[in-house]
Formats: structure tokens, sequence, C-alpha cells
């Protein structure tokens, strides 16, 4: 994204451009004078606002009230940036509590990972390792003061050679959390939601099986009071001021909102980079997967996107969203329109949502082999338009729960849609439910395999999920709309009686994933970078670092290369050496012969002379 000037953002998704993933989305203030924007305003406040006065519903509409329309002539900014505060400070934001959060919350900004561990236990997520190009000391992995992996996770809940979870909650306005009321969305059950008080440990089945697990916290910019601010902070900024998030202070009993100043231009910006500095660029646990709810299902499948663009090793090879949200989209005429129960100037993003989202679930299967995973327990997925609606049902599994027991609840829409968060993550201590035949009641159970997964689950291993995905995409092609239906154990909230069927009432038989497929996930950048053996690939990228043994093998080679010429060039002065020797040698012997031939030479002159004299001598 890209801040531009008068008020307008230019949102940009990289990743996925030449495959429909290049999207953009502008909101400026108009091309009108102010008298004529003025005008519209009241022309368009009083045409959506008088079906209100007349006690008229039009659904899908978010339409302003009659109290509203004095707020027009001045614009909805004092509306929306007014401060409020509590009559009382309420009881939850009692000393204990806050006592849990020393970064200041929540009258101070604090948003990244938290890591949990029994009981409801948490702590702040400690920056971990991270491999910078201009500096050869992050190459390789350092010691962190810890004696082993145990001792790791006891102290900090998180261990890089575990698989992991990560949750994304949604928006403020289902009751579960609240920043006024110092109240989080934690891995204990809410008590209205879970029976016998919410005493269900969520977290607990993965901690058990050797997970690590963690909340990506963004409740201070998701707190709006109006859902499709939340939303759209996700993807980008849009007033390009800076995301606002809301700051309450319990020891005064005051609420603000402030803007936040980082570089971030998104909360998927901020979530990219709690992900790195809490998972370090060492991990090296089997799996990722993220987890999103409502709203925040769209800023897990974003946050992977950005993770898989940026080829990070945390980057996840599952996303699971459960009842995932899109707001409608803005009633809007002559650049004026009706915005969170608002007449603004604004001509709004429209479905960019819920659009971006669904083109990256099917882009990140059809590059990255990540399967999603769309759990509702509220009815279908809830404000995708056409297109969207077709991309995300077919590259994405989807089962439907069926909580009638929710019936008789304060808020039986409430219920619904909080219901599906706990049914997921205890699922997981579970084995996948039974797949049944949908005509016979209460059900027929198939003839199957005990390992194979023939309903989507937390339970099912990826390649199981990846095998039941690419059957989906089979049928959907085919034209058969498949989903997993609840059939039974709808009037509880115990999950061992659940059973489910399928829509298109085919029975599937043992599945196997395509070994294709799972070659390619096994040679992703993300699982690679996981290797720390003589395995690790090279072409990873400048930031990936390298093994130990890789750099024992590289020195080695190094020093062969380096060692060659230079036993070389000794070879070679050695050879040069003995060659002159025998040189100087052989020179030596040839002198000493010619001394000695030349001494034989004088010796026989010698005597020759002296016979040519014996005559004369004898003639006298």
């Amino acid at each position: 994204g890209t801040r531009c000037a008068h008020g307008e953002v230019f949102v940009t998704m990289p990743f996925f451009q030449g495959s429909g993933g290049l999207a953009a989305a502008t909101s400026s203030s108009g091309r009108y004078g102010p008298a004529s924007r003025l005008f519209t305003k009241i022309a368009v406040a009083l045409a959506v606002a008088m079906p209100n006065a007349l006690a008229m519903d039009f659904p899908g509409l978010n339409l302003p009230s009659l109290s509203d329309i004095a707020a027009i002539g001045a614009g909805s900014a004092s509306m929306q940036d007014s401060d409020s505060v509590n009559d009382v400070v309420p009881e939850t934001c009692s000393e204990d509590r806050l006592a849990r959060y020393p970064s200041g919350w929540p009258a101070a900004l604090d948003w990244g990972i938290y890591w949990y561990g029994p009981n409801d236990e948490f702590k702040k997520a400690e920056p971990r390792q991270q491999v910078k190009l201009v500096d050869p000391t992050s190459w390789f992995e350092q010691g962190d003061g810890y004696a082993n992996s145990t001792e790791r996770w006891n102290k900090t809940f998180y261990d890089p050679s575990r698989n992991t979870v990560l949750y994304f909650h949604g928006w403020s306005g289902t009751g579960a959390w609240s920043t006024k009321e110092c109240k989080r969305v934690t891995s204990k059950c809410n008590p209205n939601l879970c029976p016998k008080g919410g005493v269900h440990e969520l977290a607990k089945p993965w901690i058990e099986k050797g997970w690590n697990v963690g909340f990506f916290y963004w409740d201070q910019f998701a707190d709006e009071p109006c859902m499709r601010d939340a939303e759209q902070k996700i993807w980008f900024d849009r007033g390009g001021n800076g995301l606002r998030w809301a700051s309450y202070s319990p020891r005064n009993n005051t609420f603000q909102w402030k803007q936040y100043q980082g570089d971030a231009m998104s909360v998927i910006d901020l979530c990219a980079t709690a992900v790195k500095e809490a998972m370090g660029d060492f991990f090296g646990g089997g799996t990722v997967r993220f987890v999103g709810r409502s709203i925040g299902s769209q800023l897990a499948v974003g946050c992977a996107a950005k993770l898989h663009e940026e080829q990070h090793v945390a980057a996840p090879q599952r996303i699971t969203l459960l009842d995932p949200f899109f707001t409608t989209q803005e009633f809007t005429f002559l650049g004026t329109g009706v915005r969170c129960g608002r007449v603004v100037s604004s001509t709004g993003v429209g479905a960019f949502a819920q659009q971006a989202t669904a083109n990256y679930v099917k882009m990140l299967w059809e590059t990255k082999r990540v399967a999603t995973e769309v759990y509702t327990s509220a009815g279908s997925t809830s404000g995708l338009d056409s297109q969207a609606a077709i991309d995300m049902g077919t590259y994405s599994v989807q089962v439907a729960y069926k909580p009638s027991w929710c019936d008789g609840e304060d808020s039986d829409l409430k219920c619904e849609h909080q219901a599906v968060f706990p049914f997921y993550f205890l699922s997981f201590g579970l084995p996948p439910p039974p797949l049944v035949q949908a005509v016979t009641s209460p059900g027929r159970l198939l003839d199957k395999p005990a390992v194979t997964c023939a309903v989507p689950s937390a339970s099912c291993t990826d390649a199981e999920l990846r095998a039941l995905l690419e059957e989906h995409i089979l049928l959907m092609q085919s034209q058969t709309s498949a989903s997993w239906d609840q059939v039974d154990g709808t009037d509880t909230f115990a999950l061992g009686d659940d059973t489910f069927a399928l829509t298109s009432g085919t029975m599937l038989n043992t599945i196997t994933p395509d070994p294709a497929i799972e070659e390619e996930v096994a040679q992703s950048n993300a699982i690679e970078q996981r290797q720390w053996g003589m395995s690790r690939g090279f072409r990873l990228g400048s930031e990936s670092g390298m093994s130990t043994k890789q750099l024992d093998f590289v020195v080695q080679i190094a020093g062969c290369i380096l060692a060659l010429p230079l036993l070389a060039f000794l070879t070679y002065r050695l050879i040069s050496l003995a060659s002159q020797k025998a040189c100087a040698s052989s020179t030596d012997e040839d002198e000493e012969g010619s001394e000695e031939e030349e001494e034989e030479d004088d010796g026989e002159s010698d005597l020759e002379g002296s016979m040519k004299q014996s005559p004369l001598m004898e003639d006298h």
C-alpha cells in the first residue's frame, strides 16, 4: 500500500500479479465543490433516513437514524473521534488482570503474539534471532541461554522445533472482548458459551500434542464501533495518517483514540512483522497453521500471503477460517453515501476485502499448495459476492456445524457465531468425526479404515486435508456442490456424538494425497528453510541462512580449491629445484670430465714431444 495525496489510499497485492491478484482501492474526498457536497449529503441523508423514520427495514444497508442528520453539516469526524468513558471502572479491570500485561495495556498500545501454556497462562513473545545479509554473525543460529527445548518451552511457551498454530481474533462487537472492559479473548472458553462455566482450556489438546499455541492480538485496532472500519484496517490505512487504536486508562477512567505512527500500512503488515519477530528465521517445526475467526479470517489469509510473498520460514501450510465474515458494501450516490450508519463523502472500497481474501485463498493453493478449510456455525460464509463465493467455495473445504443447542440462549445468533471457535480447538484432541449417509437417520457409518480422515477436522493431518481439498476441487469442477454438513449431535456441546454427511451425496473411500502435490509441498521454500542439515537448499534466498554442516562442507571445498593452486605451485617449485639441481650436477661432471681430458691431452703432447727429440739426440 502507498499513501497518496488528497487523502487517497492505493492498495496493491504484488504477490499474485498477473493472476488476478493486483487490486486497487481508493477513497477520496470527491470532486464536487463544498456547497454541492453539502447539498448531496443532506439529500442522501433524508432519502436513506426516511425508511428508519417510517420503521421500514432494508437488510444489507447501513442506514443512519434521524439523530445522525444533525451531524451531517459538521461531517462525521466529530462523531467518529469523540472520546467516550464508562460510568464506572469495570470490575474486569482489576489490578491482577492489568499486572499480567507489563506493556501497560489497555492504556498503552500492545499488539503482537502471545504464547499460551497450561491453565490459560501466557507470555508475550520474545524477539528471536533473524538473519541479516550484512551481518555474517547472524547467519548461524546462536544460543538463547536455555539448556534444551524443554526448558525453553517451559520458560517462554515457545520452542522453534515444535509445530505451531496461531489464532487471529475478530471484531469486538461480539462481546467476547472489549478494550474499555479490559477484556481479551484467551485460550479459556467464554463462560457464556461453553458449559460448566467455561472451564474448557482450548489450547490444552494442542499443548499435549507438543504444539506451540499463539494468539495474535490486534484488539486495540479492531475495537471500532463499526465493523467495517476495523475490517478495512486489516488491508490498508484508509485515512493515510496512521491506523487509529483505542486507548482506555482504567486508573482515571478515560478513553481516547490515538494514531499509530509506525511504518506499517495495515494490520497485515503488523502481523507479518510479529510472526517474523516471534518465530525468528531458525524455525524448524514441521508445520504452521493459521486460524482466523470472523473478520480475523481475512487477516489470517492476508498475513499468510504476505509471509509466502516474502519467502519466510514461518509461512503457513494450512489456513483455517472460522465463520469468516465480510461487511456489506456501502450505499453511495454521487460520491456521497452511508457508511457505518453515517453519511460520508467517500466512494468507499466496495467488495475489495472479500475479493482479495477469496483470490488469496485460490492463489495460495495454486502456487504454494496451502490448504484452506472453512468451518461455519452461523450459516454460510457471510458477505461474499458471487465471484468471491465461487473462488472461496472451490478452493477450500466447507464444513457446517449446526449448534441447535444455542436455541434459548440470550442471543442465538451470537452463540452460533462464536460456537465454531471452541469446536475447532477442542476437536484437535479427538479423532475426525465419522462420515455418514445423509438419507438415513441417524446415519449409517461408512465402512472405512480408521486412519481415513473422511470429514475435515482440526485433527486431520495437513496431507489428509490436502487430499480432501483435491477431491473437493474435482467435485466443484464437475459442477457438483460439496460440503460437509452436521447431521447428528447438533443438540449437544459435546463433540464425540457429531456426525457429518456430504451434501453432494458422494461417498468417499480412502483418499490419499497426490504424490506430485506432496512433493511440491516438500520442496516449497518455507519447508526447505526448516531443514538445517545438508539438505538445506542454497537457493532459498539471501536471508535464509545456512546450516553448520553446510558451512563445514563449504569451508572444506573452499580449502580444497585454495589448496590446489598452492599444491601445484609447490610441486612446480620442487620439480624446478630438482631439475636445476640435476642440471647443476650434470654440468659439474662435464667440467670434471673436460679437465681430465685436457690433462690426458697434455700428457700425450709431452710424450710425443719427447719421442720426437730422441733421434736427434741419437744422431748427436
